[in-house]
């Protein structure tokens, strides 16, 4: 089961998503926690999106609710990587 919405891969905006709340402070079990949660979320959003369970007009501002947050993560990851190469 792979789903994607939008173009984002869940699984790794679930990855993104726990990274970022690690670097914020949240430790072990609240990670584990909240990864289970954001992974039922979006794998729910995601099944609904694809079997037309969350009707049409709604699906829009699903699907840009996920691209949207899919954002920070990639900046994230960004800022990581400028910082290694730029040596600070």
């Amino acid at each position: 089961m792979d789903y994607a919405i939008g173009g984002v891969a869940i699984a790794a905006l679930i990855i993104g998503l726990v990274e970022f709340a690690k670097k914020m402070g949240i430790q072990d079990k609240g990670s584990q926690a909240l990864a289970f949660i954001l992974g039922v979320v979006f794998v729910a959003l995601g099944y609904g999106l694809n079997t037309s369970l969350i009707p049409e007009p709604y699906a829009t501002y699903v699907t840009w609710f996920v691209v949207s947050i899919s954002g920070g993560p990639a900046a994230m990851g960004y800022y990581d990587l400028g910082k290694k190469f730029l040596g600070k």
